[in-house]
């Protein structure tokens, strides 16, 4: 067999953790050899030849794929080969199943590794298989055997669904959701936590962490952690703006399309990137993991932004020292600020020409501030209609959207192309901040102006600053400020 080490660590203290594991996996097969209570295992109506040895085979390989930590083992003692029956009597499917096991990012819920077999030879009443190499689950992937029954030569059976406590071996990982909402006291989650972590288009904010001696696994089962591992768990507050905000809804873009964030658990030098399925667009989870008994360095979370511009974030866990350069336009507690009440400023629309059942002539109106968020990437539409994704990474500066609604008698026409530069941010020194990009509607005034802005500010004032535009079927539109700018104190609390 040709091995290929994948990830970091030594190829030596693996090779030596797998051959512990095949002398181990060898004394278990072998234990029930000589059974009173031996099976005949049959497959398309015919008997299978040297089933023991097949579950030995079978064993063996999967011992590699633990030593290499694509799964953990769940059960008590070495993870185990079966065969699933199907139907009444035992006859059984053309796969061996391995378990239980944990594919890490999946949830705690037992797994098993399926390998096929392969006919090598057959009469009228006998066939003879050999084990092909193992079907291993993907990460945040996981299998489970058909039928409701597994059974072994030795006439060992075991019921794959049965609710049954599980062990946290070397290399678990797994993501459950926290659904109950029982305090972190209950739950033995009482170490100090400070810990957040985001970008543009993923949140994660840790609310709980500990080191519980067990961990419950909401189905009645009961998680511990094997000789030589311990458990940790931490609670995450999750918020997924990019599947969210319907901002990166569009489907028509120019360049790079938001790439979805990644969330990766390292420990000991070892990355598991979370499924993604595992996170909730917006919650709460688990993440629950075992690090040997002295770890170091100590365990971590990374942020990778994926794209054009990617950028990978890595704070410390528990305390969130951050062990990369966290860009200044994302060093703020999240991107999202609070918007004032009566966020609105007051206008006037005059028209030359009648449009769409709206007479020429003055029309109040007003612009009221519906969102503000602040980062290095937001999308864009430009005037093709297509989107962008546009990041900033200048050193000290940072991206602003202001989302707006028009209310007021206006014509229903697409103006915000042009009428997007009637309208001003204003810094608190009192300079004007650089308008990047807009998004619009069907509606006269944009939905959304994106600017660049020191990373640094604290609140502005927008509004809309008086003068003409020029706007397709409509011709002249005069925009005039009849109130003041809106205040925007930038609170992301």
């Amino acid at each position: 067999m040709s091995l290929t080490v994948h990830g970091p660590g030594g190829r030596a203290a693996l090779l030596l953790s797998i051959a512990a594991l095949l002398v181990g996996t060898a004394a278990c097969s072998t234990s029930h050899a000589g059974s009173s209570d031996a099976r005949t295992l049959t497959l398309d109506g015919k008997q299978i030849l040297d089933a023991a040895q097949l579950e030995a085979d079978g064993e063996r390989q999967l011992a590699y794929t633990v030593g290499f930590g694509y799964v953990s083992p769940t059960g008590t003692g070495l993870p185990r080969c079966w065969f699933a029956r199907i139907g009444l009597t035992d006859q059984v499917d053309g796969r061996l199943w391995c378990g239980p096991v944990q594919v890490p990012s999946t949830s705690p819920i037992n797994a098993w590794v399926p390998i096929p077999l392969k006919k090598t030879g057959e009469n009228a009443t006998q066939v003879q298989l050999q084990t092909q190499p193992p079907d291993v689950p993907l990460p945040g992937n996981r299998s489970t055997p058909v039928g409701d029954r597994l059974l072994r030569a030795d006439g060992s059976s075991l019921d794959p669904k049965a609710v049954v406590n599980r062990t946290a071996s070397a290399n678990f990982v797994a993501v459950m959701a926290d659904t109950d909402h029982k305090s972190n006291a209950d739950l033995g989650l009482t170490d100090p936590v400070s810990l957040r972590v985001h970008d543009d288009l993923l949140a994660v904010n840790a609310t709980g962490y500990g080191r519980p001696a067990s961990f419950p696994l909401g189905d009645g089962a009961t998680l511990v952690p094997d000789k030589g591992v311990q458990l940790r768990v931490l609670r995450l507050h999750v918020e997924r703006p990019g599947k969210t905000d319907p901002a990166f809804a569009a489907q028509q873009w120019a360049g790079w399309r938001p790439q979805p964030s990644t969330l990766t658990l390292a420990v000991e030098g070892r990355r598991t990137v979370l499924s993604a399925d595992r996170l909730p667009d917006s919650g709460d989870v688990f993440l629950i993991y075992s690090v040997p008994d002295q770890p170091s360095p100590a365990e971590s979370l990374i942020l990778s932004s994926v794209g054009a511009n990617s950028l990978e974030q890595q704070r410390e866990v528990p305390g969130g020292k951050a062990l990369t350069r966290v860009p200044d336009a994302l060093l703020t507690p999240s991107g999202v600020s609070k918007v004032p009440a009566n966020a609105s400023q007051q206008i006037t629309v005059k028209t030359v020409k009648p449009y769409g059942g709206v007479a020429a002539g003055d029309h109040s109106a007003q612009v009221t501030v519906t969102g503000v968020r602040f980062g290095r990437q937001r999308p864009i539409k430009l005037d093709s209609g297509n989107y962008q994704l546009v990041t900033d990474v200048t050193p000290g500066k940072a991206l602003l959207e202001v989302a707006i609604k028009a209310g007021g008698q206006l014509p229903a026409i697409m103006g915000g192309t042009v009428t997007k530069d009637s309208f001003a941010l204003t810094l608190p020194d009192g300079s004007k901040a650089k308008l990047v990009g807009v998004r619009y509607d069907g509606d006269l005034l944009p939905a959304a102006l994106v600017f660049e802005v020191p990373a640094s500010v604290k609140s502005v004032k927008i509004g809309v600053s008086t003068g003409p535009v020029q706007v397709s079927a409509l011709g002249r539109v005069d925009l005039t400020a009849t109130g003041a700018p809106v205040e925007l104190p930038l609170d992301f609390g």
